[in-house]
């Protein structure tokens, strides 16, 4: 499987097809607690913010909006993300910049006071990004990275069908902030989790939107079909009148990168 702290080309080359981001805002919001925290770490002139590996904008949105937030710089590596993520609510904000690229060379309009990366870290170069981002930040700017974690009643059930059809096999649940900092390339100062959000997703819901992680978006039909009649067996019984729920919290750890050699 190789190093899972190595960008892998193949993972990310599918985050830029049609095929994946279709099924993007399927996947769980950020819980409204998460954009007061980061509100909060935001203590320096000006007050820009880099979010890396934007995706749709499931943060530069709502950080575009706040009122600590002068101007996004969103970053993401994927034309079809940041075409989807213009369409979306908050999408045309005048404070945002969509800015296509890598995160490891992308042009940047420094400083930022605050930079944040949404479970896209694990596709960057660290040895090359967390240096660059310690000499983009502010003195007092943090970088904070977050986690999204989906509170499943059916979670055991469903890593065993998930690890039968990813394809590459998924990455185990690594500690990124604990491996950055014994890599030497980042210091954590402060950590916090969110309270919960209660979700309602449909079945079908719920199950397309399992196309929007990587491992899950190449299936061919065959495969498909499989995983879904194998989804649905599993999460019909959780589901009331076709409607699941489940709770999501975000836990958000900030410190400073370092700047290497």
């Amino acid at each position: 499987m190789g190093d899972p702290f190595v960008p892998d080309e193949e993972r990310l080359k599918r985050f830029q097809d049609w095929g994946l981001v279709r099924y993007y805002h399927l996947r769980p919001p950020y819980p409204p607690e998460t954009f007061a925290i980061l509100s909060e770490l935001i203590v320096d002139e000006p007050r820009a913010v880099l979010d890396l590996g934007c995706g749709i904008g499931n943060l530069a949105r709502p950080l575009a909006a706040l009122a600590a937030v002068e101007r996004v710089d969103a970053v993401d590596v994927s034309l079809a993300m940041l075409e989807r993520a213009r369409e979306l609510p908050g999408g045309d904000a005048p404070a945002i910049r969509w800015l296509y690229g890598r995160a490891e060379d992308v042009v940047l309009a420094p400083p930022y006071a605050l930079v944040t990366a949404g479970m896209c870290l694990h596709l960057m170069d660290w040895g090359r990004v967390l240096p660059r981002l310690a000499r983009a930040l502010t003195p007092r700017g943090l970088l904070a990275v977050l986690d999204l974690q989906q509170l499943l009643p059916w979670r055991q059930e469903y890593r065993q069908i998930r690890r039968r059809f990813a394809s590459p096999p998924s990455w185990p649940e690594l500690p990124l902030v604990a491996e950055m900092e014994k890599r030497g390339l980042f210091r954590l100062l402060g950590e916090r989790q969110t309270a919960p959000l209660l979700m309602q997703q449909t079945i079908e819901d719920h199950i397309a939107a399992q196309y929007a992680y990587s491992s899950l978006a190449g299936l061919d039909g065959e495969q498909r079909a499989g995983f879904e009649r194998e989804m649905r067996e599993l999460l019909a019984p959780f589901a009331r009148d076709g409607v699941l729920r489940f709770e999501v919290v975000a836990t958000i750890a900030w410190g400073r990168p370092c700047p290497g050699d």
